[in-house]
């Protein structure tokens, strides 16, 4: 996998294992090649960390490991840590047999590096089906936790409807307005509600860096001819991480940007927002004299691998509106886009990109 370095990727030459993503199909197999820098160039030793909690994580066996015959998977991991015999530092992966892909990633595993003196924090493979689903919600059983926030109350549960609305609504939350703060005629909303998303879209999401979060929205009433064109359709928060006047990173995806190349007038319409730096975010500078600008490379990692709050807009209008959302997906299917300059700590809180 190629690799962008950077100045100082290693604190004081310590080995650094990466964070990977892995395609699987369902029932299928793949061999996974664990990597690991250091900066000294000394010769480095895998060990396996944890295993998955779905599908069997073997080492390589021996024929296949020397001269690339069949059959692949050799004596199963099944107590860690372990030091991996595979030639080129490679284990191998089995999915279950029958097996079905979700709207969330297969699983993960984790391993170390370690030269003659150091050990790596651990590296994190995310193993995920070819759709590259990493976390995702289809409401088909229920509302999954999700909540609405912004209106009146601080946070109230979202209503599930369990019906369909065409190919692309069909089972579904639904939110509604409740609270309208308007400065002057014809001005914005300035009181938002939002989608909230659950807990297990938080924590550590590094791996979608430079992949996709994808949703549907409809709206069943509401202006959308006069929309609050100031309002962002995404944010994402990390409260620990440091800010550029205090405490915690806010990135947002502003409405009028969203709406430019998918435009949006109530009719059920998916939304695909690259979760990259350049690709249109902005991040708060905790000053209102200064000027929301786009993340930097350390920005958008950091933010994603340690995630408090991930918010999609409901409030689309400057009046009352009731916003559905549906089939909410984030997703890689890209492996070697987090740079090992940000991979020093698995949250990438040391960072030098």
């Amino acid at each position: 996998l190629s690799r962008s370095f950077g100045a100082s990727s290693s604190v004081s030459g310590d080995p650094i294992s990466f964070h990977d993503l892995a395609v699987v199909q369902p029932s299928g197999d793949t061999v996974i090649r664990l990597r690991g820098y250091d900066l000294d160039g000394d010769v480095l030793k895998f060990r396996v960390a944890s295993t998955p909690k779905t599908g069997k994580l073997t080492q390589l066996s021996q024929v296949y490991s020397q001269y690339g015959y069949e059959p692949k998977d050799g004596s199963a991991i099944t107590t860690t840590p372990v030091v991996v015999t595979g030639s080129k530092n490679r284990v191998f992966y089995k999915r279950p047999s029958p097996d079905v892909a979700t709207m969330n990633k297969w699983g993960t595993f984790s391993y170390t590096v370690s030269d003659a003196k150091k050990t790596s924090y651990e590296g994190t493979i995310t193993l995920v089906p070819p759709s590259g689903a990493l976390v995702g919600s289809n409401f088909l059983l229920g509302a999954e936790n999700w909540r609405v926030v912004g209106n009146k109350a601080v946070s109230v549960a979202v209503t599930h409807e369990p019906y369909s609305r065409g190919p692309m609504l069909n089972h579904y939350i639904l939110g509604s307005d409740d609270k309208v703060n308007v400065a002057s005629s014809g001005g914005e909303d300035e009181s938002l509600w939002f989608f909230q998303a659950p807990s297990n879209y938080l924590g550590n999401m590094g791996i979608s860096y430079n992949g996709y979060l994808k949703f549907t929205l409809a709206a069943f009433s509401g202006d959308f001819s006069a929309l609050n064109n100031n309002a962002n359709i995404v944010e994402l928060d990390c409260a620990d991480c440091v800010g550029p006047v205090g405490s915690g990173i806010t990135l947002v995806f502003p409405l009028s940007a969203a709406v430019a190349s998918t435009p949006f007038k109530g009719e059920a319409t998916t939304f695909t927002l690259n979760l990259h730096e350049n690709a249109g975010w902005l991040k708060d500078p905790q000053n209102t004299l200064v000027k929301w600008a786009a993340p930097s490379k350390c920005d958008m990692i950091q933010v994603l691998s340690r995630l408090s709050s991930v918010k999609i807009l409901g409030d689309w209008t400057k009046w009352y509106e009731t916003v559905a959302l549906d089939n909410v997906q984030f997703y890689n299917t890209k492996s070697g886009q987090i740079p090992v300059c940000a991979m020093s700590r698995p949250d990438a809180s040391v960072c030098s990109c």
